[in-house]
């Protein structure tokens, strides 16, 4: 359920608060008080169009922020897939639009794109009436209205399921015949292509020795000249370190025959000399390891130059050059092994097809067979709403396609996840009009108060929890508006309903009862949203009922129609 609703900055509201309550809330006030505000700012947390005109004047954004109680598995499933994580079943939604035209959307504190908000939107509310979040007004809705009803969803899933596998099955054929069209060159290509880097013979870590050993070799005279003159300053130069070290140590030595405490001064000495002479055999040694050798350079160089060339061939290192090997190795034991492949793909699409037309076909006889049940109920539901004169019906259309696999009433026929064709309300106000699509013919209210027939069909099947109707009491009073309301107040048992209306039949069966007006403050406008007590709510219907003058007969009324 919507259980908190917070506006700042949009249109007439400057800040607005509001906590709402299970059951049915009902939204009254004068034309133009700002009910419509409060709706549109609705329909913007549940992802619909942003109009930036809605900024309050002389603000820079706006923001709308609503926190709904959730527990539905399809939504829970819908919030995996986001990332969201609930805190103790609660989901706080939050829009902000800002005058540089950029806006963002959160769902408890995560950033999500519109489209997300949207399709999130869709299964918290249902908004029926002037504003563009209506199921009816889109026809694409109406076949899962009509499978809601006649508990085919399962069925449809299922066939969804099947219709991807064939689909992937088909996808992958057409992969293996195309890649056999060409297989022959392909092969002579990968052949070759395995044939070069496996005859190179990689190793790991190669490269980096080849460089360090280019660059030894590039240096030769260089390293055995500093070799040589470190090897002369230690031991040939005159004076040489290690002859002066000596003298050192003597002296030293000298010192701890009759000072026990330099003793350690001469035993660092003696230590010093051991350490320089060593460094001087070892310079000796890498000097002389250190040769000229131009024909191992040129050997280097045209290695590290045949790596190059594979690196820039088929991978950015070594690594991906080997990754390369193995995957080429991998597509030759495919291309190999392809026919058999086919054959088993065809065989698995012939049964996916004999499964999908058994599946389609049963599940479009169905739906027609329940699409006349359904316009019966709708007929009789809104017969109760005194719209005696309607008519409802269903339309479906088959596309013929030559191609499919499937037949039905003798015709291929083009299948779909969804099934076979589509379906859509249609819709005839008045007695001597032919049916026509009820998206394109029927009034705002007039689509209120069909979804609030089909929602009383449904009412256990759909698991949408928030249901909004709004101009649901359009050009109705007296008996229809006690019915609407009767309506209204059922669904409202396991629903969380809202209604704006300007009827008190509608008011009276309010669980709670909201009262939106305008005031003027500091020479601004700004609406205001406030639940009304028992008192207020008998003022407020008795204003409804009685107009500007109200009376005591006309509050008396109100009591009687208030539901306690």
């Amino acid at each position: 359920m919507l259980s908190h609703l917070q506006i700042e900055n949009f249109a007439i509201i400057d800040k607005l608060t509001v906590d709402f309550q299970s059951g049915l809330n009902v939204l009254t006030g004068e034309t133009g008080a700002g009910k419509s505000i409060l709706l549109d700012a609705l329909n913007l947390i549940l992802g619909g169009r942003a109009d930036y005109d809605c900024i309050r004047t002389g603000e820079t954004s706006a923001r709308v922020e609503a926190c709904f109680q959730v527990d539905g598995k399809r939504l829970l499933g819908m919030l995996d897939e986001l990332g969201v994580e609930l805190d103790d079943g609660q989901l706080i939604v939050k829009r902000v639009l800002s005058s540089n035209g950029k806006g963002r959307c959160f769902v408890n504190d995560s950033q999500v794109s519109v489209a997300a908000l949207s399709n999130l939107g869709s299964r918290l509310v249902d908004i029926h009436g002037q504003h563009d979040h209506q199921t009816l007004l889109h026809p694409e809705n109406h076949l899962d209205l009509l499978d809601l009803y006649g508990k085919t969803m399962t069925d449809r899933i299922q066939l969804g399921e099947a219709f991807a596998a064939w689909r992937k099955d088909v996808d992958a054929l057409r992969r293996l015949r195309e890649a056999e069209a060409s297989k022959k060159e392909r092969e002579e290509l990968l052949s070759f292509q395995l044939n070069e880097i496996e005859q190179a013979n990689l190793q790991e870590g190669e490269e980096d020795d080849l460089l360090a050993e280019r660059n030894k070799l590039r240096n030769s005279e260089k390293l055995h000249q500093s070799a040589s003159r470190a090897q002369d300053i230690l031991s040939e130069a005159d004076p040489a370190v290690l002859s002066q070290l000596g003298q050192a140590l003597r002296e030293l030595e000298s010192l701890a025959g009759i000072d026990e405490e330099a003793k350690p001064l001469s035993e660092r000495a003696q230590t010093a000399l051991f350490e320089i002479e060593e460094l001087t055999e070892e310079l000796r040694d890498y000097a002389r390891s250190i040769l000229s050798d131009p024909s191992r350079l040129e050997e280097i160089e045209d290695r590290l130059a045949e790596l190059t060339g594979l690196k820039r061939k088929y991978g950015g290192d070594l690594s991906a050059v080997m990754e390369r090997r193995d995957a080429i190795a991998s597509e030759l034991e495919s291309l190999a092994s392809s026919q058999e492949s086919m054959q088993s793909l065809e065989n698995s699409i012939k049964d996916h097809q004999k499964k999908l037309q058994q599946m389609a076909t049963e599940l479009a006889d169905r739906r027609e067979k329940i699409a006349e049940q359904l316009k019966d109920k709708i007929e009789k539901e809104l017969r109760d709403l005194n719209m005696n004169s309607v008519q409802f019906g269903t339309r479906f259309s088959y596309d013929a396609d030559a191609d499919s696999f499937v037949k039905f009433r003798g015709k291929a026929t083009k299948l779909g996840s969804l099934g076979l064709g589509t379906m859509e309300f249609l819709f005839s106000p008045n007695p001597g009009e032919e049916l026509r699509p009820l998206a394109k013919i029927a009034s705002g209210g007039e689509i209120s108060r069909v979804m609030l027939a089909i929602k009383t069909i449904l009412n256990k099947q759909d698991d949408v929890p928030v249901l909004i109707f709004d101009e649901v009491d359009t050009g109705i009073g007296g008996n229809t508006a006690e019915k609407v309301g009767v309506k209204l107040k059922k669904l409202a048992a396991t629903k969380q309903v809202f209604c704006v209306s300007h009827l008190p039949q509608i008011a009276g069966m309010a669980d709670a009862h909201f009262s939106v007006r305008k005031e003027v403050k500091g020479k601004r406008t700004r609406s205001v949203i406030e639940l009304l007590k028992y008192e207020e709510r008998v003022e407020e219907i008795a204003r409804m009922s009685a107009g500007a003058t109200i009376t005591d007969a006309a509050r008396e009324h109100a009591r009687q129609m208030i539901l306690t």
